[in-house]
């Protein structure tokens, strides 16, 4: 099944009622990049992304939701861009106090201890800009994720950049860790219908078995 197309993005009925309340938006472009055309570096770099889509990383403070320890390719480069401010989410303490021992380029880097939802609590609607979800969204059920990016919309300043496996990519537990399970499958087209900008590489995750496309979606409203 191809992760641009995919399955119907509402099939239950709770789907439908967050997808009303998103506001229908205008579906976003897709771009396709062909197994083969790129590199794993091209495909995982995130730097250059930031700067066309949003502007200078020394401007803008961001919040990595459900950051890990940030020790992916793309997570990694998280802790490496310049930000104004940086503001890592976690809920996992083992990976809260890996994040603690780790060295970040932003002016500031705060870590808060706790589910993505504490930030709310945390911040001032406005207060942050950007919205980083790498690796999250297939962590929550459609209901949940749907609910969260409206949430995102409403309260952070500038946008959200999100990178994610498409299709459907099973997991559980990871070293006991039960947030690592993967709730929801998504594909290029949901993105796409939410207004997202959609950058997809074929075959991105190829320690698969088989392997998975990967997406980029970025969406900016201030």
């Amino acid at each position: 099944m191809s992760a641009v197309a995919g399955p119907p993005l509402l099939s239950r009925p709770m789907d439908w009622i967050a997808w009303l309340r998103m506001g229908r938006p205008c579906p976003g472009a897709v771009s396709v990049r062909e197994k083969g055309t790129y590199t794993f570096e091209q495909g995982a770099e995130m730097i250059e992304r930031l700067r066309e889509a949003f502007g200078d990383p020394q401007t803008i403070a961001a919040a990595d939701l459900g950051s890990g320890a940030n020790e992916t390719a793309v997570g990694e480069q998280v802790l490496r861009i310049p930000w104004r401010r940086l503001v890592s989410v976690e809920a996992h303490l083992p990976s809260v106090r890996k994040l603690h021992a780790r060295a970040a380029a932003a002016g500031r880097h705060d870590i808060l201890h706790g589910r993505i939802e504490a930030l709310f609590a945390e911040f001032r609607p406005g207060e942050l800009d950007l919205a980083l979800l790498i690796d999250v969204l297939e962590h929550f059920s459609r209901r949940q994720a749907l609910h969260l990016l409206r949430r995102i919309e409403r309260f952070f300043a500038l946008g959200v950049v999100v990178f994610l496996p498409l299709g459907r990519v099973e997991q559980g537990p990871l070293e006991g860790n039960e947030l690592q399970r993967h709730r929801s499958s998504w594909w290029a087209r949901d993105l796409a219908g939410l207004g997202y900008t959609v950058d997809l590489y074929e075959a991105f995750h190829g320690q698969l078995d088989p392997p998975a496309d990967a997406a980029w979606a970025m969406k900016r409203w201030g």
